[in-house]
């Protein structure tokens, strides 16, 4: 089995995104809040490509201004998550002390609670508002940082290199910036990439909910929920579903691809997987193929 080749239709698709979202003043077709009554819930058209909601705003120009606040929250939230769960899996792994085990089991006790539920709780917590899901999403991701940061941390410096360079006088402090950091920086670029797909379904669906982007600005999750109320304006649900969908599909696909270029041991593993081993009447083993 080979590695996964190059995701380009979802770097493209993700690239376009990012665009659209930076140049969303120059992209969207009318002013996102503008409101007509008069051609309120009109169907997809020439002038309007993605129809119209309840009040007549354009759903098109609201759907590309939705990037913006979805992709402030997402950025954000993961940026925080990953700095305090990194700082948290360091601290674990270079101290190894009954203080590791406190951090580790509160990460295992929120890892053990469906990231949306607790996404959720933290908001309703918090109250609404884009600062409160920036905190959820943050608290949400910071133990998956943590438990990499930390299981990652203990194996470096359990080398041989970090020995020599204690053995060369090297502080704990001055190990851990040279040379720890350096070597986990993959896995964790990995791990945020992934979480950024989880970040973007956080975030809209707290929107959804009423807890995260608040109306009169768009939002890709308040967006939908403003769309479950008028069934039969099925454009008001499938074009920001749509656009969730691709973005959530795009980051999760070149998320797998980091993840099997950053591990080295990726192919020899993935050619164990088609291997069986026969046993030979003379009680030898013999690897073969599974490949047709």
């Amino acid at each position: 089995m080979r590695m996964k080749s190059v995701p380009v239709v979802s770097m493209v698709l993700l690239g376009l995104i990012v665009l659209t979202g930076i140049f969303a003043s120059v992209i969207a077709p009318y002013n996102p809040d503008t409101q007509n009554l008069a051609i309120a819930l009109q169907h997809p058209s020439a002038q309007h490509l993605f129809g119209t909601d309840d009040l007549g705003r354009d759903t098109a120009s609201r759907v590309v201004y939705g990037i913006r606040p979805l992709g402030v929250v997402a950025i954000v939230g993961v940026a925080l998550g990953a700095a305090f769960g990194v700082l948290v899996g360091l601290v674990a792994g270079s101290t190894r002390s009954w203080g590791e085990s406190v951090l580790m089991r509160l990460a295992d006790i929120m890892l053990s609670i469906p990231p949306i539920v607790l996404a959720v709780l933290l908001a309703l917590l918090f109250g609404a508002g884009e600062e409160s899901a920036i905190i959820a999403i943050a608290l949400v991701l910071w133990p998956q940082f943590a438990r990499v940061a930390r299981a990652d941390t203990v194996s470096v410096l359990a080398s041989e290199f970090c020995d020599l360079a204690r053995v060369a006088g090297l502080s704990r402090l001055t190990l851990i910036r040279r040379h720890v950091v350096m070597n986990i920086t993959n896995n964790l670029v990995v791990l945020g990439t992934l979480s950024f797909g989880t970040a973007v379904l956080v975030s809209s669906a707290l929107s959804f909910l009423g807890l995260g982007t608040e109306p009169p600005q768009p939002d890709w999750g308040n967006m939908l929920a403003e769309g479950t109320q008028y069934p039969t304006a099925w454009w008001m649900l499938v074009f920001p579903g749509a656009a969730l969908t691709i973005a959530v599909l795009s980051l999760n696909s070149i998320g797998d691809w980091l993840r099997d270029v950053a591990d080295p041991t990726a192919k020899s593993r993935a050619a164990a997987d088609d291997m069986d081993l026969l046993v030979q009447p003379d009680g030898a083993l013999v690897a073969t193929s599974t490949r047709s």
